[in-house]
């Protein structure tokens, strides 16, 4: 029998939210952030407190602290609402452990009709069982996926962020598509250029539509108003896409290009 060979420089993260920026410091810029259950590999561990690392959902590279990680699980559930509480206990009265947020992935090794037992730092705990699915592939009809990014609406803006404690544009969008199963980039330049859209014309706007300027990307939610985090409200925000689209030409510059996604793949 072939055993198939461990590799020890993949790990998970194993805190709740964990930042991941440009250099070994705190005072480094925040680059994105990684969601608790997330697998990384670790690329440099010679610093005593930090990790250079890249994400295994979409190859981002950067420095974390060593203190996130753990070793990986094969999580086989995802966090489905916007945030979720962790109790000590199945029970909504007992001591909360900590809070999950959306598309962090889980090991659930027991469940009833209402409770879901997890793992959390080698400790059982229970999540509500409706906060919760199964992770799939590719699991959206039509244009669904914006339903959830919907349910982020007035989410405050964050550079980097990956939450509903702070998003931005690109981080919104890579974070739904990546909960439906796609692999999807995380900065715009990346997203402009994915396989997996396909350009159309401006008349063409409709619901799931992602529009992009250079560094910035809004998705459109129908034909006329588009949805959006962003600096200007400093939230996730819904407005007119020409009232949007000449206030950040005077930013950005014009629209580089309009892209809907290839659900067929």
């Amino acid at each position: 029998m072939v055993c198939k060979k461990l590799n020890l420089n993949r790990k998970q993260i194993i805190v709740p939210l964990c930042d991941l920026r440009s250099y070994p410091t705190l005072n480094s810029p925040l680059e994105t952030q990684l969601l608790y259950g997330e697998k990384i590999e670790i690329l440099d561990s010679s610093n005593k407190q930090w990790i250079y690392c890249k994400s295994l959902e979409d190859d981002y590279p950067g420095w974390i602290k060593k203190t996130s990680i753990g070793e990986e699980n094969k999580n086989n559930y995802r966090i489905s609402n916007i945030c979720s509480h962790v109790y000590e206990k199945p029970n909504i009265k007992s001591k909360i452990i900590t809070k999950l947020f959306y598309n962090s992935k889980l090991l659930i090794t027991d469940a009833n009709d209402i409770w879901y037992k997890i793992k959390f730092k080698n400790k059982n705990c229970y999540i509500y069982g409706k906060h919760v699915s199964k992770i799939k592939q590719n699991n959206i009809l039509n244009n669904d996926w914006v339903d959830i990014v919907i349910k982020f609406l007035n989410t405050v803006y964050l550079w980097g962020g990956k939450s509903e404690v702070g998003i931005d544009c690109s981080g919104l969008i890579q974070l739904v598509l990546q909960s439906c199963g796609f692999q999807f980039p995380r900065n715009t330049k990346d997203q402009y250029n994915s396989k997996i859209l396909e350009t159309i014309n401006e008349n063409e706007l409709s619901k799931g539509a992602l529009v992009f300027w250079k560094g910035h990307v809004a998705i459109a939610i129908n034909n006329y108003e588009i949805i959006h985090a962003n600096a200007h409200h400093m939230k996730v925000e819904i407005e007119q896409f020409i009232t949007a689209k000449k206030r950040i030409e005077n930013l950005y510059g014009k629209v580089i290009g309009i892209k809907k996604l290839k659900l067929g793949n």
